[in-house]
Parts: structure tokens; C-alpha cells; sequence
């Protein structure tokens, strides 16, 4: 199992090394959510310290600007050692065509839910591949135990639940004539209490999941997994510190689960059990007479 992070800035990859195996690297023009990161720095960053340099390319590409994709990834193919994570199917098509597949981390998000859409995949010969965090993870052992096929998973963080290209926080501010701060935003609906994560860049809109998903309890029956993915969004670097320091111990084993999980609870953090043990139940709601 190799430990990826989520890698925003420098800094991050700067004190990330020694507890990590890759950094999945987020840039402007190609990463769905970005900050100020320079990319080949990073890369070189990372080449240097035995950590895989893995692209993030997971922005949904329309065909007017899905040439900037085709140059990063012709700039970075012929070295062997990067590696590029990609969300949308044309990204894995480019890849096909250069015959690089074997370094892509294909994530569809919600699209690979059961064993039959992982076999599909797996056929075309990624690197691995990431089901839905929508499914239990008994789906996740079963697709697996039928498949054999390398799996990416988010095992801390925040759920991406919602994506579109349109950009509906601008939307809903021309509409009530407002102007709202575009950071730090979150979304609440009139029935719940939740506070949702909502971004808004020039690559659309996301909307997260409100509290945060771990599987520490969980590490001694994911074993199989390729990459276990920690990511850092919401979270202050400190903290998220801390959680990396404490997954490397259990991966490492030199702490246990049960440990780690009461090192985590102290921390204050949201977290929940989300999709681990029970299915999505969709209710219809009553029709009004």
C-alpha cells in the first residue's frame, strides 16, 4: 500500500517527505482545485526524494481547452517515474494514444460502482483505478476479490458530492444582486444543518461532503489497496499533519489501529462513517394534496 497526499503548495511537499509515497500534485490549469504549487518544482521535489510525482489532471475538459492537457502530458511522458491522475475519460484517451496508460490513476468519481464497471476498466490497463465512495466498503472488498485490479482510494477527507462546470455561487449572486466572497464559502439547505464545503473557480463549481471520512479503523482490511489517498482540503496543515504522521505509523505498524483512532478523536476532527457500512437509501418525498 503506498501512502499518497494531496499537494497544494511547496510547503506542504517540503514537510510531507519521509511519510509519504506519492504526492498527487495540484496546479493551476489542470487540477480541479489548486493553489499557488509549482508543478515542475514539485516534480523535481519529489524525483529527488524517492516520492512519485503523480499529476493531477481532474477537471472535466471541454474540446476547447482539452489542448492544454494534451501538452502537459506530452511535456511529462517520456519520463517513466510520472504518473497522472485523471477524472475525465478523454485525459485516459490521450494516455491510450501515447500508450502511457500504465501511469494513469483513473477516477470517474461516481461512475465505477460494482465489480462488472471495475472489470470493464481494468481492462484498458491503468495504473489503478478509484470506485465510487458512494458504495460500502464490503462492495470495495467484493469488486476487488472478483477483479484482482489496483485500487486508489480516499482513505481521509472530505467526499467531493457534487460537480458542475457551471458556476452556480456567480449565478446565485447575480440573481439576488449580492456579491459574496468567493472563499471559505459553505452551503446549507433550508431541512438540514450541515455546513457543506462549496468552491466556486473558473473550472466550476464543487460541493463536499460536510463532515470527514476516515479509514484508520479500517487499514487491516484494505491491505490490497495500491494507494490509500489522504487528502488536505478544508483541513489546516497542522492538523493534516498530524493525521499523515499517524497513518504512516499504522502502515508501518508501528502503532495499531484502536491507537490511532483515539489519536485522531483527539484531535476534534468531524469525522463519520459516511457510505462505509450502509448503501444510499433514496426516498421519494409524499405528494402534496
Amino acid at each position: 500500500m503506498e501512502l499518497v497526499a494531496s499537494i497544494y503548495k511547496i510547503e506542504q511537499l517540503n514537510r510531507y517527505i519521509g511519510y509519504i509515497d506519492g504526492a498527487l500534485l495540484m496546479s493551476e490549469g489542470l487540477s480541479l482545485v489548486y493553489d499557488e504549487l509549482d508543478l515542475d518544482m514539485a516534480i523535481e521535489l519529489c524525483l529527488g526524494n524517492n516520492i512519485k510525482p503523480i499529476i493531477a489532471i481532474n477537471k472535466i475538459f471541454q474540446p476547447s481547452d482539452i489542448e492544454v492537457a494534451r501538452v502537459a502530458i506530452n511535456k511529462y511522458k517520456d519520463n517513466e517515474k510520472i504518473f497522472f491522475y485523471a477524472s475525465d475519460i478523454g485525459i485516459c484517451n490521450i494516455a491510450l494514444d501515447l500508450g502511457i496508460q500504465n501511469r494513469v490513476i483513473f477516477n470517474p468519481e461516481t461512475m465505477i460502482t460494482n465489480y462488472k464497471d471495475l472489470e470493464i476498466y481494468n481492462s484498458f490497463g491503468f495504473d489503478a483505478l478509484a470506485m465510487s465512495h458512494e458504495i460500502t466498503l464490503m462492495d470495495l472488498v467484493k469488486s476487488y476479490d472478483l477483479t484482482k485490479a489496483s485500487l486508489f482510494y480516499l482513505g481521509f477527507g472530505h467526499r467531493l458530492m457534487f460537480y458542475s462546470k457551471r458556476k452556480l455561487i456567480s449565478l446565485y449572486s447575480k440573481k439576488n444582486n449580492e456579491d459574496y466572497l468567493n472563499n471559505d464559502l459553505y452551503l446549507r439547505e433550508s431541512t438540514r444543518s450541515d455546513f457543506l464545503p462549496i468552491i466556486e473557480n473558473e473550472n466550476g463549481t464543487m460541493i463536499y461532503r460536510s463532515y470527514l471520512i476516515s479509514l484508520i479503523d479500517n487499514i487491516d482490511n484494505l491491505e490490497f489497496l495500491k494507494y490509500l489517498y489522504l487528502d488536505s482540503l478544508y483541513i489546516s496543515d497542522a492538523t493534516f499533519f498530524e493525521v499523515l504522521k499517524v497513518y504512516r505509523a499504522v502502515i508501518e505498524n508501528d502503532i495499531s489501529a484502536n491507537s490511532a483512532l483515539e489519536i485522531l478523536n483527539n484531535l476534534g476532527l468531524d469525522i463519520k462513517d459516511g457510505f462505509k457500512y450502509q448503501d444510499s437509501v433514496y426516498q421519494k418525498e409524499e405528494l402534496k394534496r
